[in-house]
């Protein structure tokens, strides 16, 4: 018997082609072929395998330390040398209140990552509090709302840093950032083990290192937030660097598992730079916003954002309320989902400011 006739007759033998598992099929033949659905099935057994529930400080301690030592060295988080003395290349007025200074913040001697940094044209005599900004793919410092949203909190006694996540904005010359730069800066990290995710966590860990570094700062009262992609940044910092006091991811809830299994059934980012290889080897995005406990958490969710599945966003709050009962804090967790626009504007800039303004 020939392999079509094979099929056909093993067709014929589940009922004419209908999907029944029980007759050892599992699968529409079609979908024999179909290698998208046949890694969903493998994210889906390795999603499954993560712990769900934790009973106790210990137990969520000991996977959280786990976390904390594997995901680094897992996803490509580059180590980067001791940070030294930044440039300021130009200090201008913005407004009344406000000035922003153009800084390079010292990663090596062959980068610095391009900043602003917006504080009050009048300081305080003591030191300020700080926030790190996470712009989102493929956004950069230039955002006009991200500049409101800083000149907005630098009014109220904020310093504020944006930078620039490679390869946008200032850190690559390719007009074609997003397509070009982004597979250049990729696929050289990952020749090298350092994911795309994985470098913007050391950029944003740098930028966290500069603001407590200036004097004018207090280094224990220094938050981090981001929109989309600056969201990632933002949970996975957060939850591997407890010198963040507070954080505020935004636009950015859902999980891994979701992400692959429900949305690639309609839509498909336009890059896989959201997805560091192997984090599901140590955990998925839930655990993360949860090893950010007992710390202060914001979340807001989008509506509108299809590439970040609802469906995924009631799991990221179960667990991460769970772990901050654990240490009675559950009153610094704030989950909630808006229909707005994808940008750090109305409900989202309203919700942060209220959140930094009452923890930071």
């Amino acid at each position: 018997m020939t392999a079509y006739e094979s099929a056909i007759q093993e067709r014929r033998l589940s009922g004419n082609g209908s999907n029944d598992s029980s007759k050892g099929l599992g699968e529409p033949l079609g979908q024999r072929t179909n290698a998208i659905r046949w890694l969903q099935k493998k994210v889906m057994q390795k999603a499954g395998e993560l712990p769900t529930d934790f009973h106790s400080r210990t137990e969520w301690e000991a996977y959280r330390d786990r976390i904390r030592t594997e995901l680094p060295v897992t996803i490509g988080i580059p180590e980067l040398p001791p940070l030294r003395d930044s440039l300021v290349r130009a200090q201008i007025q913005v407004g009344s209140e406000t000035v922003c200074e153009r800084v390079d913040v010292y990663v090596d001697d062959d980068y610095a990552i391009p900043a602003f940094v917006f504080l009050p044209s009048s300081p305080p005599s003591t030191k300020m509090p700080g926030l790190v900004w996470n712009p989102g793919w493929p956004e950069d410092k230039w955002k006009p709302a991200y500049q409101a949203f800083a000149v907005r909190m630098a009014e109220q006694g904020f310093v504020v840093l944006i930078l620039d996540h490679a390869p946008f904005g200032e850190t690559s010359p390719m007009k074609d950032k997003a397509d070009m730069g982004m597979s250049l800066l990729m696929g050289m990290g990952e020749v090298m083990g350092v994911s795309q995710l994985g470098l913007r966590a050391a950029e944003t860990m740098r930028a966290g290192e500069y603001l407590r570094a200036r004097s004018d700062v207090d280094g224990d009262r220094v938050a981090i937030s981001g929109l989309c992609q600056g969201g990632m940044d933002t949970w996975l910092v957060a939850a591997l660097d407890e010198r963040f006091c507070a954080a505020a991811p935004l636009c950015a809830a859902t999980t891994f598992e979701i992400h692959m299994v429900e949305m690639a059934s309609y839509f498909a980012n336009a890059d896989p730079s959201p997805f560091p290889f192997g984090i599901l080897n140590v955990c998925d995005i839930q655990h993360l916003h949860a090893a950010i406990a007992p710390r202060p958490l914001l979340v807001r969710a989008n509506l509108g954002d299809q590439w970040w599945p609802v469906s995924g966003f009631d799991e990221v709050e179960r667990l991460s309320r769970q772990v901050y009962r654990l240490y009675e804090a559950e009153d610094r967790v704030d989950f909630r989902a808006e229909v707005h626009e994808h940008n750090l504007t109305g409900p989202f800039a309203d919700a942060l400011e209220a959140f930094l303004v009452q923890y930071v």
